[in-house]
């Protein structure tokens, strides 16, 4: 019997009861930001080693299980050793290991933050952390409602997508077997996702005309001895980073 694939699922939250579930989501965000920042800028084989330090702690605080990792196909694994041949013929395979563990550590860093935030948290968490760019007289109220109603419209398009996948699946084409169909295949599979897109963005522009506009809620933040921790943390692995990187 075929194993079945694990999907991938983007910012749907493990629900669990730990501290990095409770910690405030401005506190996520800006500790994810400093980490790829400074690990982006220094990506030495003792920053990595930093970093996957503090993403294990993070996993294990969090108690993610093993089956949010969705499954990896075969030709990811084959395009990741197409380019370690090609970088072994031209002299670059560290560069190019620590490239590919940089970005394993930023995809596990940003997993981490959606698996332990809801995105009513992070759409609370907007207004506080772009609040300084009011003193630049910037239009932070109009970033703040569309980045909300994009983080809230997510789970929406997600569930059509998945409704169009399988209706794809039920006229009984679950593949693509012969390279000159990729192209009609992908020319339709566009063109019923921007068929959806707008139909969502239809229904969407229709509420917000009935509701009319209402101003952006700022919240106070509630922060713990969890923030303060998870403050010190980062704050001490970026400045090794810097100071041993």
């Amino acid at each position: 019997m075929k194993e079945q694939r694990r999907p991938l699922i983007l910012l749907r939250p493990v629900p669990r009861s730990t501290p990095v579930h409770r910690l405030w989501a401005g506190t996520k965000i800006l500790a994810a930001v400093a980490l790829s920042v400074v690990v982006s800028f220094i990506p030495s084989w003792t920053a990595l080693g930093i970093m996957a330090i503090v993403l294990l702690a993070g996993v294990l605080a969090a108690r993610i299980p093993r089956g949010v990792v969705p499954s990896i196909p075969w030709w990811v694994f084959a395009f990741l050793a197409v380019g370690a041949v090609l970088n072994v013929a031209g002299g670059g395979l560290t560069s190019y290991v620590r490239a590919l563990l940089l970005g394993v550590c930023l995809l596990v860093l940003a997993s981490l933050v959606g698996w332990t935030t809801s995105l009513s948290q992070l759409v609370d968490a907007l207004p506080v952390l772009l609040s300084p760019l009011r003193l630049l007289r910037l239009p932070v109220d109009e970033w703040v409602t569309v980045c909300a109603l994009a983080l809230r419209m997510l789970p929406t398009i997600r569930g059509e997508l998945r409704m169009l996948f399988a209706a794809r699946r039920l006229r009984g084409r679950p593949g693509i077997r012969r390279p000159t169909r990729w192209w009609p295949e992908l020319i339709d599979t566009v063109g019923a996702v921007a068929s959806v897109s707008m139909r969502q963005v239809r229904d969407l522009g229709d509420a917000l005309s009935v509701r009319g506009s209402r101003p952006v809620v700022r919240t106070r933040p509630r922060l713990g001895v969890g923030d303060a921790v998870t403050v010190v943390v980062v704050s001490a692995a970026c400045a090794a980073i810097v100071m041993w990187g």
